[in-house]
Formats: C-alpha cells, structure tokens, sequence
C-alpha cells in the first residue's frame, strides 16, 4: 500500500464506491485499509478522506495516537458500529468524559487495563485513575483544561488500577465539540507503557554501568572514527597520553610510532582500529611494541572490534590497549627456563633404565630415550615433534583411553598391555604435568609368565573340591585353601599361623613328617596316611592326607592335600552291606537261581535254591560259560538272549532243561557310566506253576461248556414259561380280573430277568476265555463310541459328560467298551432328580493309569461300597431302578483281567466316583 508504482490518485468516487462495497459501509476503517484495497499512495488516501468528512460525508475520529478512523454516517448505525469498533479494541483503554470529566462509556481495553467493568465506573470522575499526590496537585482538571484550550493534550505517568496496582500510561485526552464548537466531552485513550518504561530503565542502568565498566577498567579503551581518530577515551587512556577529553578528536595518536616484534615500523594503516573500520571485523591478540619516555620499547596487546558495523567496514571503532611488556619478560624467562630444564632433562632421561617419552598436551613427541626407541623400533629423528597416534596408529585405541584419562584428572595412570610389534608385555606408568604425560614403560613378560602360572596354579587350588595346606618346618600353617578351611570348620585366618595340632593329633603329624622327610632323601616312603581330623565344633572327620616337601628361597615346606572319605567309607560299607545281602538272597533265591556273566558269557556269581536241589556246586558255575555248560540244542535257543542284554536289551523267555519247564529273565548290569559290562540271569523253576495253570484252563474250559450249556438249557424252558403266559394273557384276557392280569405281568417279568441274569452270567464266565489280545487303546475312542451307544438316553435325561485329555493304555478295546458303558449307564441311571452332570478324568501313577468316572448323583452307603461288586447284588428293587446286578461284578472282573483294581468313593445325596487302574501303554510303562 502506497508503494511506487502505486496508482498516483485517487477519486472522491472511488472512496465512496469503497464504502459503499462494505458489507456494513458504516464500518469503521483506517486511510491505511483505504489506500491498500485501492492501490494508492497512504498520503493520497488520507487527503481524499478529509476531504469527503469535510464535505460531512464521512466521519472520523482518532482512536490512538497517530491512528485515526473514518466511517460513512448513517444514523443510528453509523453510531453504533463505531461505539462497537471502540468495544472491540482491547490494547487500548477508550473511553468517553463529559465536560465535567465524568466517565460517560467504556471498552473492553479499558477494562482490562484498568480493572473496572463498565457498570462500576461510568457515572465516576476519572481522577479515580491519579494517584493521590497528582489528584492532589489538581492534575485532572489540568489535563482537561489543556485539552479544551488545545484541542488534545498528551501525558505520561502514573496511573491507578481499581486494585490499587499502579501502571505506567501514555494518555491522549482530545476535546470533542459540536458543529457550534461547543464544548460536548472528551474522548480518553489511555496506553499501558509499564513495560516499554521498564526496558528504557533497563536500557539506562546498562548505559550506565558500561560507562563505568569504561572508566574503572585497568587497561587503556578509545573510540576511534572511520578516519583512525580517537573521539573518546576512558581515563587511563587519557592519562597515559597526558592529554583531556577536550583535546579529542585533534590528538594526533596517528603519529606515535609502532613495531612488530621484529623491529620493524607499523604503518598507519595497520593499526587494529584502521582495520576494523575497513574490514568491520574483529582484531583480537594484535601485540606491537611502542618507544617509552625513558628510551626503551614498550610491549602492548591491542583488541578491537567494530561498532555500527555494516557491509565493508565500520563507523566507530573500540579498542582496548593493555601493557605487557611484563608478562613479555616472564615469558621470556620462562622459556629460558624450560630451555635448561629439558637440557637438564635430557641428560636425566638418558641414564633411565626404562624406556621412555614425553608428549606434550597436543600428544606430540618431545624426547625418546634409547630404550623407548629400541622397544618401538623408532628413532628419535622419526619421531619427536610427531603426534602420538600418528607414530603408533595400531595402538591408539589402547592408549588413547588412560592417556586422556591422565590429562583430563592430572592423576597418575598405570597400565598393562600386551604389544604385537614388541612381541612382549608391557607396563606402562603415566604420570600427568599441564604441559603433557610423562610415560616410563618396560617389559614385563617373564613376571606376565610367572603370575599366569601362579594364576593356573592359585585357580586349581581354590577349585578342587580337596583341602590343601602348607605347614613349615615347625608345624604351622602358612597358607590353606577354602576347600581345606571347610572340612576344618575354621576360617582360613583362624588356620594361618596356627599349628597343625589344631585338627590333628601329634602320632599323626609325626608319621607325617617322617615320610615327608624320607621322601625328600629319596628314600622309599608312604605319602598317603588316613586320618581323623578334628573341626572346630568339635567333630571328627575320616581324612585321606596326601603330601610332599616343597624347597622355597630360605626353607623346606610341606604341602598336603587332604580329602574328606566319609562319603567313600560310608559307600565301602554299604556295598559291603549290599554284597552280603545279595549274595545270601542269590544263595537262598526260592525255587530258582541268580547268576552274573561277563562280556565273554562266562559266569562270574552265581546261587539259588535250584542249584542246591540240582546237585550244584555254585562254586563250579564260577568261571564256566554257557558253551561249557548246556547242551547245542538249548545253547542255540538262549545264546542270543545273553548277547542281547550285553547290548543293553532286557528280556524274558521259557525254556524245559532237565525235565523241568524254567522262566528266564535276562537284563543288562551297567558299569557306571551309562555303559553295559555285564548281565544278570535269573531263573525260576515253573514247572508246577505250569501245570497247575494248564489245568486251571481245563477246568475254566469245562466250567465255560458248562456254563454255556446251563444257560442255553434254562433258557429253553424261561422261553417257554414267557410264551405261555403271554398267549394265556391274550386268549383269556376277558376271562381275567385285575388281579389275575397283575399276577401274570409278574411272572413274564420274573421269567425276563431271570433270563438276563443268565445272560450277564455267561458274559461274566468267558471274560477271561473269550477277550481279545491287549493292544495300545484310545481311551478317547473308547468313550466316544460309548457317548455315541447312549445318546438316546443321554438326549432324554439332559445328561452332561465332560471327558478330560484320556491316555492311551493297553489292554481289550471291546471289553473296556463293556466297562465303561457300564459305569456311564449307571451314572445316568442314577442321577437322581437333576440332569445328569458327569466328568470322565485321568491321572497317571507310575506304570498305570487311574481313570475316574465321576458323578452328582444320589451317592451310595459307604456299608454297601464293597457289595456293588458282588454277582446279583442290588441296592434297589426293580421298581426303582431296573437291572440284573451282574454290571459292576462284571467290571471288576475287566479290570482284574487287565491287572488293575476297581473301587468306589461316595457321599449319599453327593454323587459318586468309580476309579479304575489300567495298565499305560508308553514303552516306560513296558
């Protein structure tokens, strides 16, 4: 808005066109809005605004200071939308007096910065906004005096909030007049100026203390211009010239002569303040040297930097002059100084054993003896003056680290570390300065060696589980290990230094003492005695001692190792214990024999009872293989038997030998470490056991034919009795009274469950004769296809049966089907008035599984828990509950079949549990 190029004017129309676009053309505006949105001078906007509010077309007011606003007259309205442009404002109180000062409207600014609302204040005097002293002093009345006679007057300090706070303010109280300049008010605009005045206070407490930081300072300060004058000094810079403040800028400093440090003249043009007003930058460090009064040159360091820098150079210049021809003469010296010391230091360093070099604090090479150049294959030539890990790139990550670390704590480092190109360990000793390290280093491979040994052996004598001890020539300890200190139950500090007597007695140490003295003269001597040890709480421990003499720089020592064989005594006893046990149970082994063969098949123990009734010495068996003792035929037979359990296999087989018909177990006997060295045979003479099984299984045969028959017998006539009666009920049906049909209901029903029962005796009968061979079973399978065999009943009781993760066991499938419908129906039977809720679950018990059937059904007496089990035993009459009371008998008999039990936990009213054992079908149960 209003820059070149603008539109050079602007019509009267073309602002009246403006207001008339606004969406409200009463809308307060500024000459800047005006001058943007037609694209023309500010200036050009402002005329032509004045021009139409003189015409009376507009109207305008000044709101702030510097800040006015036109709007286009329309009524009421026009009114309105100004009163609510002044509402609007908010950094700015604006408000309305009447002549007498009386506050006539308020804005939000005012507000705000004030602190009162508009219904607290409109109706007061504004002289409540004075402080007390200028109230007093009639400030209000002279500020609206001076309004009225000048139109508008401008004031600044203090004023009061309505919480009694107080604030800076910039005040514009302008008169307002009607069209016969008459008095009508003021218009009051009242600006927070807190801030803006505290940064000015700000601003004249930092003038004023660079002033005096300018006056105070020990070295010498000047102002110079862009010409290289001075046009302000401080006092020190006044003095030192000998001149007054009223002698600048004409004080001709251009004229005093400079050198550099080598003699030679400074020309006007390379003084620091030339430069910086040329350049417009910082020159820093600029040293130089000046004639002095008394004829000798004076040292100065000069600094100067620019101020009111701008592209290319600057207009003034600071610059700070300070004398050091003092510090110039240490510095001198102290450079003679180190000169001589590292002269001195050199001679020094060059009669040091170690190897050695210094770096500075910029980890540079500054000497190198001789030793130090032969270990790194350097000379000094190559090196000094070079930075560390340009020389030793491959070591610096082991040095970087503990150099620093001695430089940055100014502590001594020591360190080790093993050196590729030295082929060698080396010990180095840091020792830090403010000007560098220096490092001594030396080989410390052979010590390297011997604490690697000595680290091997100190590990081996703390890790063994033994004790061992070193006693010198007296008999005290010098040194035991924590193994040792244990078996004693003394602490190894209570040991050292005390005599051996403390845990053995005196015969003991003696016997000790004079074999180590044998064996140390090369004589034949026992190094191994057992002994009791004596522990601190006083008890004694079998030991086995183990010692030698050992020669040190001054002495001879003995040294013992010492174990604890209580574990191996208690062992020996026990497998002597053992050996007689077995060996008397082999010898009277009942009705059989035991034996133990080698790799060799040749008999190594033997014994039993058959061996005696045979005739046979055990003894003679001892030594003999089973080539020298049985015959081919039956040699054939057993061989690969004996062979198999040498590969770890265990078997078992029957065999008839010598007339008698004699059961064979066969295993392998490990060696210890999982391994096989040996076999055992045990034997059983079952002649008489076979016999009397074989006629066992005539008699069950003949008792299953009779079985067989004497139901198919009395089934024959049950058939007929029920047929009759059945026929009698049709045919004289009318001839019959109710008593006559009841009676002959109960005989048709007598006849069928004594032809159950006959049935349920049958199968009971031919569980043993007539079950399958036992294989891996499903259990899961099992139940699943007795869940489906009872569906119907399970559809019409509402019965839930839950069935648990079931194993797998071996025995008949069909005949564990018959077990478990059994128990199933049962539960279902007798669940009582509830739905039937029952859980099938397994656990396993060693070689067997237990399986549960468990319901919450009416429970049985613990008295009769025992009879269920009995053949065509019931504990309810037919009305109740139907059946033959063969079901559980029969069960149980399954299960005996399969080498399990079968029993029944119950609480009446509670429900019921039947647990049965099935052996398990996994090769560990095998």
């Amino acid at each position: 808005m209003g820059t070149p190029g603008s539109t050079p004017d602007v019509t009267r129309e073309e602002v009246r066109r403006f207001f008339a676009r606004l969406d409200r053309p009463s809308t307060p505006v500024t000459a800047a809005t005006v001058a943007e949105e037609l694209d023309c001078p500010l200036r050009t906007a402002q005329r032509v605004l004045e021009a139409l509010a003189g015409r009376d077309e507009l109207e305008s007011t000044e709101i702030e200071t510097g800040t006015r606003v036109w709007w286009r007259p329309d009524g009421e309205s026009g009114r309105t939308e100004f009163r609510a442009f002044v509402s609007a404002v908010e950094d700015y109180a604006i408000f309305v007096l009447d002549p007498d000062g009386t506050v006539a409207s308020w804005n939000d600014g005012a507000e705000r910065i004030k602190g009162y609302a508009e219904d607290e204040i409109v109706g007061e005097h504004f002289s409540a906004f004075y402080t007390d002293d200028d109230a007093d002093d009639g400030v209000p009345e002279k500020n609206l005096d001076a309004a009225a006679a000048a139109g508008r007057v401008e004031d600044e300090g203090w004023r009061v909030r309505k919480d009694g706070t107080r604030f800076w303010a910039n005040v514009t109280i302008t008169a307002i007049r009607d069209d016969d300049g008459a008095l009508r008010g003021f218009t009051k605009v009242t600006r927070d100026m807190s801030e803006r005045r505290e940064y000015e206070q700000k601003l004249r407490r930092e003038r004023d203390l660079t002033e005096q930081i300018f006056e105070t300072t020990p070295v010498r300060i000047g102002v110079f211009d862009a010409e290289g004058r001075l046009v302000r000094a401080n006092r020190r810079m006044l003095d030192h010239h000998g001149i007054d403040a009223s002698d600048l800028p004409d004080f001709p400093l251009a004229s005093i002569d400079g050198y550099d440090a080598d003699g030679e003249p400074i020309s006007a043009d390379e003084w620091p303040w030339r430069r910086v007003a040329e350049t417009g930058t910082q020159v820093s460090g600029f040293e130089c040297q000046v004639d002095a009064d008394d004829g000798d040159r004076r040292w100065l360091s000069i600094n100067a930097v620019p101020l009111d820098a701008e592209a290319g150079g600057a207009d003034r210049v600071v610059a700070a002059v300070e004398d050091v021809t003092e510090q110039k003469e240490r510095e001198r010296r102290l450079e003679q100084q180190k000169t001589d010391l590292e002269t001195e230091l050199s001679d020094i360093l060059g009669r040091i054993s170690d190897a050695f070099y210094a770096l500075d604090d910029e980890w540079r090479f500054t000497h190198l003896n001789d030793r130090a150049a032969d270990i790194m294959e350097r000379c000094s030539q190559e090196v000094l003056g070079r930075k560390i890990w340009e020389v030793l790139p491959d070591a610096t990550g082991v040095y970087r680290a503990p150099f620093r670390r001695a430089m940055e704590t100014q502590e001594p480092v020591t360190f080790e570390t093993y050196s590729e190109g030295a082929d060698a360990w080396l010990e180095f000793n840091v020792y830090p300065s403010e000007s560098g390290l220096s490092i001594y280093f030396r080989d410390v491979t052979d010590r390297k060696e011997r604490e690697r040994t000595l680290s091997k052996y100190e590990a081996i004598v703390e890790t063994v589980d033994d004790g061992i001890y070193v006693k010198d020539d007296d008999g005290y300890f010098t040194m035991v290990n924590e193994a040792y200190a244990d078996l004693t139950g003394y602490d190894r500090e209570e040991l050292v230094g005390a005599h051996s007597s403390l845990v053995v007695d005196e015969a003991t140490i003696d016997r000790a003492d004079e074999q180590t003295r044998r064996a140390a003269d090369g004589e034949e001597a026992d190094t191994t005695v057992e002994a009791m040890i004596r522990t601190a709480d006083g008890d004694r421990v079998p030991a086995e001692a183990t010692f030698a003499a050992i020669e040190t720089a001054d002495r001879t020592e003995q040294i013992g190792v010492v174990r604890d064989i209580s574990d191996r005594r208690e062992y020996q006893r026990k497998i002597e214990e053992s050996e007689r046990r077995y060996r008397t149970l082999a010898e009277n082994f009942p009705n059989g024999a035991v034996a133990l063969f080698d790799e060799n098949l040749r008999y190594t123990a033997a014994g039993g009872q058959l061996l005696k009734r045979e005739g046979v010495d055990p003894e003679e068996r001892i030594g003999q293989s089973i080539f020298d003792i049985y015959p081919d035929d039956l040699l054939a037979e057993v061989e690969p038997y004996f062979h198999a359990a040498l590969d770890g296999e265990r078997d078992s087989f029957e065999v008839e030998y010598a007339g008698r018909q004699l059961s064979n177990y066969i295993l392998p006997v490990g060696d210890g470490d999982d391994g096989t060295d040996a076999g055992m045979l045990v034997v059983q003479d079952v002649t008489e056991r076979r016999e009397y099984q074989r006629q066992l299984e005539r008699s069950n045969e003949r008792l299953e034919q009779f079985a067989y028959a004497a139901s198919h017998d009395l089934q024959e006539p049950l058939r007929m009795v029920s047929s009759y009666l059945q026929l009698v009920e049709r045919r004289y049906a009318d001839a019959l009274d109710d008593d006559g049909r009841e009676f002959i209901d109960f005989a048709v029903d007598g006849a069928d469950r004594m032809r159950d029962m006959i049935e349920g005796l049958l199968q009971y009968s031919r569980v043993e004769t007539r079950g399958d061979a036992f294989e891996p079973t499903d259990l899961s399978a099992v139940l699943s296809d007795v869940c489906d065999d009872l569906q119907i009943q399970i559809d019409e009781s509402d019965a839930e049966i839950t069935l648990e993760s079931l194993p797998r066991v071996r025995g008949d499938s069909n005949q564990l089907r018959q077990v478990f419908q059994n128990l199933l129906d049962n539960a279902i039977e007798y669940s009582g008035d509830e739905p039937p809720r029952i859980r099938v679950s397994a656990e396993r018990e060693g070689a067997y599984w237990r399986v549960s059937v468990s319901d919450e059904g009416i429970g049985i007496d613990p008295a009769d828990e025992e009879r269920v089990f009995d053949v065509f035993q019931r504990l309810h009459n037919h009305d109740e509950h139907s059946g033959a009371g063969i079901g559980l008998a029969l069960c149980q008999r399954i299960v005996e079949r399969h080498g399990g039990d079968i029993w029944v936990d119950s609480d009446p009213g509670e429900g019921t549990t039947f647990s049965l054992t099935l052996p398990a079908a996994d090769e560990t149960a095998e």
